[in-house]
């Protein structure tokens, strides 16, 4: 270090060494070794030590970039460099720094120096480091990444030795140098102190820098975890030991009946109207699984399930806790999902081109563009739950669709099913109790199949729910909103029924808002033979089969019975024939007994006639042709579909005068 009375002498040795240095390529030993490697380097790069480094190295714009770059850098060290220059004001020193390439980024200084940083170019966008300035405090700070100090004829340049330098590198909570802090003056003035006030001063804002990536991560974190919690499906709300509430997300605060802004910070006792909710948790640090809780406040009834758990301190103290909430109709969808319950048919599923299946399908469109109570009647097999789930679908798709077989259940326990019970309401009840059917279809539609079945008692119970839109659990107290369709159906006549005294009166007329009543197939045979092209092709397709169709004498016979068992009764005579045909049209030998051994007589002035029929046969003939033809679109492959060859095809269409359309 070159101080005090030393000064001349050492200088002196500096440029005497300097002239051996540059004549025999040897350093004089009392000069620092990292000065004297320093001076090697820059003589290698070619740097003349009689050059002025004067001039700024980078444009406005590089210097803007930069500055731009280090921004948080500039933000933390420009109050620590104030107060460092304000310490040695009016000595002539000037405070600087620099980033990790050496470019002087900002500078601060006593009036009247800023002509001297021009002249020195200690100015912003100067360029300090080695390879452009030479032997330097900066350029050695950053390059040996330690303090350094630079006094007199130790900087290569000559136009420096009049002054000294006091720099230490500045990293950052990683290691990575970020930047250089100088401290610069006429080297008469130079103290050892001022290189010890520079390192203080770097290590303050090595700190703060610190610090402010501490908070930085801190606050990066925090922004995870709200994001993470905001992202759940669920609500999440989190207490502190006083019930205070610290975190919730936007789906706990709509359970909760608040915003999330007005929920923050707030007791969660005075959210729910003083309900002592999670107290068990913080108090007795016990977990909650999957408990439905339902609480009325003066916001409305608040209903959903909830998990929980203590928030536990090192030494066991509970410092809160988190719980999660589910909604419970998006829970009982998300079940009804998971078991199937939706409805999968619309109004294009159905089948028939009869004009009173076509009266009956309009009529099912009209019910369902409100949520009038629906009463279905119709005998088995005729695709009750078909209409159902297409009036559901109309304006109700993706909602539940709870289908209830009400002749299934034992009387015993249809109750229960259909509005729920309370843990403990009877022997084997889940002690946390249960929904039922009415709030698993809760914001959808209800389809009480065989409603005719249903017990005294129980019709009672479901008058009341449909009043007043409420449904009461089995043991329980409270009454829980369902917002629910309801569409009951039935093979009985329920006026019968009624005058029987084996349906309440007031339920049947609170059911019979909208009655459809679905035809029986006897009275629409003209669809019999659409039901045929879709059960073979739907069941052959299943069983891996090529089958196009069935035989005209099969045709006729299909067309000849009166379908007791409706179309349930021909889907299964369909799936057994398939079963059985070993070509590719299904023949009689195909049929159940009971068709084969149906008499039918022969044609003699008309056309064939079932007996026990008067229907005209003429017209099932015209018909299961002009399906074959829509269906094939070619006469031959029509014709063998039909069992006929070609030539009787042709006389059939002359006979119907339908050659112009086929």
């Amino acid at each position: 270090m070159l101080m005090g009375e030393n000064h001349s002498f050492l200088e002196v040795q500096v440029k005497e060494a300097w002239k051996q240095f540059v004549i025999n390529g040897k350093v004089n030993e009392c000069i620092k070794p990292m000065v004297a490697q320093s001076w090697i380097k820059s003589l290698k790069i070619g740097l003349d030590p009689k050059r002025i480094n004067k001039a700024p190295a980078v444009e406005k714009t590089d210097i803007e970039r930069r500055i731009k770059k280090n921004k948080d850098l500039l933000a933390v060290i420009l109050p620590i460099m104030a107060e460092l220059q304000s310490l040695v004001k009016g000595s002539g020193f000037l405070t600087l720094i620099t980033d990790c390439d050496g470019v002087i980024l900002e500078v601060l200084s006593d009036e009247g120096l800023q002509d001297v940083g021009l002249e020195r170019n200690l100015i912003v966008g100067g360029v300090w480091k080695e390879e452009e300035a030479g032997t330097n405090a900066i350029g050695l700070a950053i390059s040996l990444e330690q303090p350094i100090q630079i006094v007199g004829a130790e900087h290569y340049f000559e136009c420096d030795h009049d002054i000294t330098c006091s720099a230490t590198p500045i990293f950052n909570h990683d290691g990575r140098l970020l930047g250089v802090l100088n401290m610069s003056g006429l080297k008469e003035r130079v103290h050892p102190h001022t290189l010890g006030m520079v390192v203080a001063a770097s290590k303050a804002i090595t700190n703060q820098l610190c610090i402010e990536e501490d908070s930085k991560q801190i606050w990066l974190s925090n922004q995870y975890l709200k994001t993470v919690i905001e992202s759940i499906s669920d609500g999440v709300v989190a207490i502190d030991s006083t019930g205070r509430i610290r975190e919730i997300n936007s789906e706990g605060a709509k359970i909760l009946a608040t915003d999330v802004l007005q929920a923050r910070g707030k007791n969660i006792q005075e959210l729910l109207d003083g309900q002592p909710f999670l107290k068990r948790v913080v108090d007795g640090g016990k977990l909650i699984t999957d408990v439905e809780t339902v609480m009325d406040t003066n916001r409305g009834q608040i209903h959903f399930h909830t998990s929980a758990r203590p928030i536990t301190l090192a030494g066991g103290q509970i410092a809160g806790a988190v719980a999660t909430l589910k909604e419970i109709n998006r829970l009982h969808r998300v079940v009804n999902q998971i078991t199937g319950a939706e409805a999968r048919f619309t109004f294009e599923d159905i089948i028939g081109q009869s004009s009173i299946i076509q009266r009956t399908i309009h009529l099912a469109q009209v019910a369902a563009r409100n949520f009038s109570t629906v009463l279905i009647q119709g005998e088995s097999g005729t695709g009750k739950e078909l209409f159902a789930q297409a009036i559901h679908n109309a304006n109700l798709m993706g909602q539940p669709f709870i289908a209830v077989n009400c002749a299934a259940i034992p009387e015993t326990l249809i109750e229960s099913e259909l509005f729920g019970y309370e843990g403990g309401a009877f022997t084997g009840a889940n002690r946390n109790g249960r929904p039922g059917k009415f709030e698993l279809a809760s914001g959808g539609t209800i389809f009480l199949d065989e409603i005719g079945e249903m017990p005294l008692n129980v019709q009672a119970v479901l008058l009341r729910v449909l009043q007043e839109r409420c449904v009461e659990r089995v043991g329980g107290v409270r009454s829980i909103p369902v917002n629910v369709r309801v569409i009951a159906a039935t093979n009985k006549n329920l006026a019968d029924e009624v005058q029987k005294g084996n349906f309440r009166q007031d339920l049947y007329y609170r059911l019979n808002v909208f009655k459809i009543d679905i035809p029986p197939l006897r009275e629409r045979m003209s669809d019999i033979p659409l039901f045929i092209e879709y059960f073979v092709s739907r069941i052959a397709d299943r069983f891996g089969k090529s089958i196009s169709g069935v035989s005209l004498p099969v045709l006729k016979k299909l067309q000849s019975y009166r379908w007791s068992g409706n179309i349930r009764q021909l889907e299964n005579v369909i799936e057994r024939a398939v079963n059985l045909a070993d070509g590719d049209l299904i023949e009689e030998y195909c049929l159940p007994d009971f068709l084969q051994e149906q008499e039918v007589v022969r044609e003699t002035s008309g056309g064939p006639i079932s007996v026990g029929e008067s229907r005209n046969m003429e017209n099932i003939e015209k018909n299961a042709i002009v399906s074959a033809l829509q269906h094939f679109g070619e006469r031959q492959k029509a014709a063998k579909s039909l069992g006929i060859s070609r030539s009787t095809l042709y006389r059939r269409l002359k006979k119907y005068k339908l050659e112009d359309e086929f």
